[in-house]
């Protein structure tokens, strides 16, 4: 199993045990605010969690965010909805975990990873238009806009950033975001 370390992160694999927790997550509208209504615990427990732990023993998947008070939420990199070659980032984190750069170097060290260990040729994610914070985050991992598309789970239209492996070496790489364990 794949597992990082940050200054101030631990990323492990999503567990069944993180229902509850991802219930929670969940619960809270301003965390779900550019997302869609909260779904139900049966949801969850029945399609999400599955569909998280899909991945749980490839070197990529959902991972759950851990500070030394446990359970922040979550970052993801698989394969992107808009182009199978490459791995898509993701993340949702508890509101008192905005504002101080927990997103950036969760998403960073996942980059990292894709790159180093994975061979990726490059990184998207996707966002509405209006999450600015969202796209602030991927401006800090190196991705650009590189267009538009209706997103297949939602329906939503999403902004779609890249940031190429070479991109990345040039103007992002960090001394030593993460260790993979």
């Amino acid at each position: 199993m794949t597992t990082f370390t940050t200054d101030r992160l631990h990323l492990r694999p999503i567990e069944v045990s993180d229902l509850d927790a991802l219930v929670a997550l969940d619960s809270d509208p301003e965390v779900m605010r550019y997302i869609g209504a909260a779904p139900s615990r049966d949801v969850v427990a029945r399609e999400l969690l599955p569909r998280m732990r899909q991945y749980a023993d490839q070197p990529f998947g959902f991972f759950a965010a851990e500070v030394a008070g446990g359970f922040i939420g979550w970052f993801h990199l698989r394969p992107s909805v808009a182009d199978p070659t490459i791995h898509e980032l993701g993340y949702r984190l508890q509101r008192r975990w905005w504002g101080v750069g927990l997103a950036t170097e969760g998403s960073l060290a996942l980059c990292l990873h894709a790159f180093d260990a994975l061979g990726m040729p490059a990184v998207d994610a996707c966002a509405l238009p209006e999450n600015l914070p969202s796209i602030r985050v991927m401006e800090k991992c190196g991705m650009s806009l590189i267009g538009r598309l209706i997103h297949p789970r939602g329906g939503m239209e999403v902004v779609r950033y890249l940031v190429t492996r070479a991109t990345f070496e040039d103007r992002v790489r960090p001394g030593r975001v993460g260790e993979r364990t």
